[in-house]
């Protein structure tokens, strides 16, 4: 099975390819891989806490409380429920 570099793009025998967190490299760009895909993880990781945050402290139980700001809320749950597509991509779905 040939694997390609995510940084050159060069075609790679499974005995040259080295993987991290889904990302296949050569010898010589698995450093840079790594902070790539460290930096997109980081900025999944933000872009997921931004979705989020809006809840934080609320009440969205069954109570009456909750059940009203869930109400308020529906456009910012409904949102935050949904898999961004960057997410999609970078676990390789």
């Amino acid at each position: 099975m040939a694997y390609i570099c995510s940084k050159c793009k060069k075609t790679l025998e499974s005995h040259e390819a080295y993987e991290y967190r889904g990302a296949i490299a050569c010898e010589d760009h698995f450093d840079e891989v790594i902070e790539m895909r460290d930096f997109e993880r980081n900025e999944i990781i933000q872009d997921e806490h931004n979705k989020t945050k809006t809840f934080k402290g609320l009440d969205i139980s069954s109570s009456e409380i909750g059940k009203a700001n869930r109400k308020l809320l529906k456009p910012h749950i409904e949102i935050a429920s949904k898999e961004s597509q960057r997410l999609r991509e970078y676990e390789g779905r």
